[in-house]
């Protein structure tokens, strides 16, 4: 199999839990229910409901990539944002259990790639979460008046690609 889909496999695994995990976890720790699902205007979504749709995203994601039965993925998640009365432990377990699934996923995925990957699913995945991310860290850093300053504590690219050339073993 050729190693430089292994490595795209291996850098979107990486990515996921290794850089955009910690974020959203240390974005959502100081946040309350209040400030988890208020939405600062109408038609706009709340922290909750866009982690909420974060995890729906990455969850069918690591269906498809395990190739299990996935039946009830014909609809769409575009309008998924769901409220609800979750506290911030509480989301940010639902995070840590999705995206350690989603590890695993990848981990099975890198030791038998399929002879038709598609890619432009997981490039989507990727890129899609890390647009949410956005949100998520922006919005929380407003609302607690705080920067997180993640690059100055490890979580930058620099970072990332050493972890990943450390752990190549293609």
């Amino acid at each position: 199999m050729d190693n430089t889909l292994k490595l795209f496999i291996k850098i979107s695994q990486y990515r996921m839990y290794h850089h955009y995990l910690p974020k959203l976890v240390i974005s959502l720790k100081e946040l309350n229910s209040q400030q988890l699902w208020e939405k600062e205007i109408q038609n706009i979504n709340s922290i909750g409901g866009i982690v909420l749709h974060i995890c729906e995203h990455v969850r069918r994601n690591s269906v498809r990539f395990s190739n299990k039965e996935h039946a009830g993925f014909n609809k769409g998640i575009e309008e998924y944002f769901p409220d609800s009365n979750l506290t911030s432990m509480e989301l940010v377990s639902l995070i840590e259990t999705t995206f350690r699934e989603f590890n695993e996923t990848m981990e099975q995925l890198i030791l038998n790639v399929p002879e038709k990957l598609d890619m432009h699913s997981l490039y989507h995945l990727i890129e899609h979460t890390g647009y949410h991310l956005g949100q998520i860290v922006d919005r929380s850093k407003r609302v607690l008046s705080k920067s997180f300053n993640f690059c100055q504590s490890g979580l930058n690219e620099r970072k990332l690609r050493s972890i990943i050339e450390d752990k190549q073993e293609l």
